[in-house]
């Protein structure tokens, strides 16, 4: 499953430092599928993942360092900044839910 990943907290988009839980929305199926505690170590995402059967496409966020970034990057995925806003909002706007 083709995912985008956001970063939350209290089901507010929010950087990825402030951030509490990433949340997974499948791109295909337009529905979140679920979230997750950030894990202390970003370079695990991908694994984690890949281990319950997402494709990671893009993660979204209001504001990332640049260490973050470029490992996210080195990963293949894109990223999108956005606002900060609840999450229903910003997946309105970009997802068309």
């Amino acid at each position: 499953m083709a995912v985008a990943v956001l970063t939350c907290k209290n089901s507010c988009v929010t950087s990825y430092e402030e951030s509490e839980e990433l949340v997974v929305y499948d791109m295909n199926e337009r529905a979140v599928k679920f979230s997750l505690r950030k894990p202390r170590n970003i370079e695990m995402l991908e694994d984690i993942l890949e281990d319950r059967g997402c494709d990671f496409w893009v993660f979204i966020t209001a504001d990332i360092s640049e260490d973050v970034k470029s490992i996210i990057e080195d990963m293949g995925v894109k990223i999108q900044i956005v606002e900060r806003k609840p999450l229903k909002e910003i997946l309105e706007e970009l997802f068309v839910v």
